[in-house]
């Protein structure tokens, strides 16, 4: 096992520093005291469909493979604003919108006019066919995605990525939060993987059999491995190092926290 271990330190003052500052923007507008909810289910066709684009400004997005050639959503709507009854008329009022556009589908919601500077949260949670490649996008929110097999693409600013039993190319990226990336065993041996996080750690899982050049690198926090790497060059915050042929590229980084490959 290869280790390259840096203070922790400047990690944990670091965190701390991110999360009061995260704190604070995510808590402005305190005033919107009352809140309402409601949930809402749709289903749409995914004939012809390659991709599903999902997006959510605050909200947390959770996609699973499907038995039939349908894509299935449930979205959790919470509006917070000065008034009970302001909330109700604007949670009513929300749309959730599947439509097509050439061979896209796109999942998410529309605020009705005069939603003004009320907050709107929308969970999604959806099934999908496994082929479809997934393209996700949260400003505040978690994003965990389970069991595809074509590209998949993750981007938040604050919450965690988690990525399970995967087999396609993957770009995953958050500012602040983890990111586990984990291929199934049976995945192809040249993969394509990116995943970078400002504040958290990264955590890998390959298949059992990798082709690729790999590049993981770190400011403040180490780089740990079970797999036999072939590197180049020093040892310091950065490692790169071939697997196999080394047909693929795989990278792996984070300003502040740990790497992690198995």
């Amino acid at each position: 096992m290869m280790r390259n271990h840096l203070t922790k330190l400047g990690f944990y003052s670091a965190l701390v520093l991110t999360t009061l500052f995260v704190g604070c923007c995510v808590n402005l507008g305190g005033s919107f005291r009352a809140k309402a909810e409601r949930t809402e289910e749709l289903t749409a066709s995914a004939a012809d469909v390659i991709t599903l684009d999902v997006s959510t400004n605050v909200g947390t997005i959770d996609i699973e493979p499907g038995q039939t050639d349908e894509v299935r959503i449930e979205a959790e709507i919470t509006v917070k604003a000065k008034t009970e009854e302001e909330a109700e008329m604007l949670v009513q009022e929300v749309r959730i919108v599947a439509e097509k556009s050439g061979q896209k589908l796109v999942v998410k919601a529309v605020k009705p006019s005069g939603f003004g500077r009320n907050q709107l949260a929308v969970d999604f949670t959806i099934t999908a066919p496994p082929r479809l490649a997934l393209a996700c996008v949260t400003n505040v929110g978690d994003i965990r995605l389970t069991s595809f097999t074509d590209r998949v693409t993750a981007k938040t600013d604050v919450g965690t990525i988690r990525c399970r039993d995967l087999h396609g190319e993957t770009d995953l990226h958050t500012n602040v939060g983890d990111i586990t990336l984990e291929y199934a065993a049976a995945a192809p041996a040249a993969l394509r993987a990116s995943a970078t996080t400002n504040v958290g750690n990264v955590e890998f899982t390959g298949p059992e059999t990798i082709s690729a050049q790999l590049e993981a690198r770190v400011n403040v926090g180490s780089i740990d491995t079970d797999r036999p790497l072939t590197i180049t060059g020093k040892i310091e915050k950065s490692v790169r190092a071939t697997l196999g042929d080394a047909e693929g590229r795989i990278s792996l980084r984070t300003n502040v926290g740990s790497v992690k490959i198995r």
